[in-house]
């Protein structure tokens, strides 16, 4: 201590520079580590001033660079000078106010200043977490600027300027908030639209579903064919001759209004053909064609299964923007030797 203190009484003429620990220090002030290398216990390094929070905030006439190491945030109050004082660690003054010595973005959060840039050169740039976490731009812009650039979400090799692997098979991973499924689509083209769920799909996609059915009083099948917004079925579960229906219902809970057209049927008891009707289906099943107060002939595709009949129409939905073209047939077989059958095939389109 004697030493240490008989350096810094020596006029600062006679000595440009301090060392503590070595004779020829290197900067104006130099402490060396008194064991720099080897497996000895005792103790080199530099204790900076400790003091609480409300003695650092107490503090006037600060001069910019101090250093201080704060051990207690229970005294004092985050404001003024002490506005960064929000836990223990080392604390510089800028000026103005105390600032974390270690603040990154991997463990407080911070303003950012000014513009920054980070170059990765040929470097990939990863953020891996749980399915919880999030990356999110909030008020700001996020860009990806260069040719060769590219953005993977769910992945750290993206293939494409910007990849999303949801993870969940026939999932897109990608969703808008505060859009929702009324926006229109554009004539002629095939955009992406916003589905009930905020959800990004196609909005002119084709879809085909496809049932066939025994008609048996024994071992009758479902002919149940749900796709899209609505559910066909034939409900009849023995072949008769007696005039049936295929039937329709909305799966929706709520009503599905549209056009039907294009309806044509052929038996061996005849055929017919009639233009477009409006139609409403609702969620309780009922018969295509049937009762429908428009309709100059309730009974619009009546059609059975020993007259082997078949049925076509397609129907436009105003409610979902969605084109059914839907075909239909049953038969008994008897020429062929087999029981009876039919089939439902529908092709969705929106």
């Amino acid at each position: 201590m004697k030493q240490l203190l008989l350096l810094f009484l020596i006029p600062s003429g006679i000595f440009a520079q301090v060392g503590i620990n070595t004779p020829a220090p290197t900067a104006t002030f130099e402490v060396a580590a008194k064991n720099a290398t080897g497996t000895t216990t005792a103790v080199d390094g530099m204790l900076i001033p400790r003091i609480d929070r409300q003695r650092a905030q107490s503090m006037t006439g600060i001069t910019p660079s101090t250093l201080i190491y704060i051990n207690n945030i229970t005294t004092g109050a985050q404001t003024g000078n002490a506005i960064n004082i929000d836990t223990t660690g080392f604390y510089f003054f800028n000026g103005t106010a105390w600032v974390k010595l270690n603040t990154n973005i991997y463990n407080s959060d911070g303003t950012l200043t000014e513009n920054r840039t980070v170059t990765q050169a040929d470097h990939t740039l990863a953020f891996n977490g749980t399915s919880t976490n999030a990356f999110s731009v909030n008020g700001s812009t996020f860009s990806v600027d260069a040719a060769n650039s590219r953005v993977g979400i769910g992945t750290n090799t993206p293939t494409a300027k910007m990849e999303i692997a949801s993870g969940v098979e026939g999932s897109s991973g990608l969703k808008f908030s505060n859009i929702n499924n009324t926006t229109p689509p554009v004539s002629n083209t095939s955009p992406l639209g916003i589905d009930a769920n905020g959800n990004v799909v196609v909005q002119s996609s084709l879809t085909t579903s496809f049932r066939s059915f025994n008609i048996n009083a024994t071992t009758p099948t479902s002919s149940a064919v749900a796709i899209g917004s609505l559910e066909f079925r034939y409900p009849s579960t023995t072949c008769t001759n007696t005039d049936s229906y295929m039937q329709v219902r909305t799966t929706t809970g709520t009503n599905n209004t549209g056009i039907i057209h294009g309806i044509s049927r052929t038996a061996q008891n005849g055929s017919g053909f009639i233009n477009s009707v409006p139609l409403t289906i609702t969620p309780t099943f009922a018969n295509i064609g049937a009762g429908i107060p428009s309709n100059p002939n309730p009974a619009l595709i009546p059609i059975n299964c020993t007259q082997d009949g078949h049925a076509e129409f397609t129907f436009f939905s105003y409610v979902d923007k969605t084109f059914y073209r839907v075909s239909f047939h049953i038969a008994d077989g008897d020429g062929l030797g087999f029981g009876a059958l039919g089939y439902i095939f529908v092709e969705f389109q929106r």
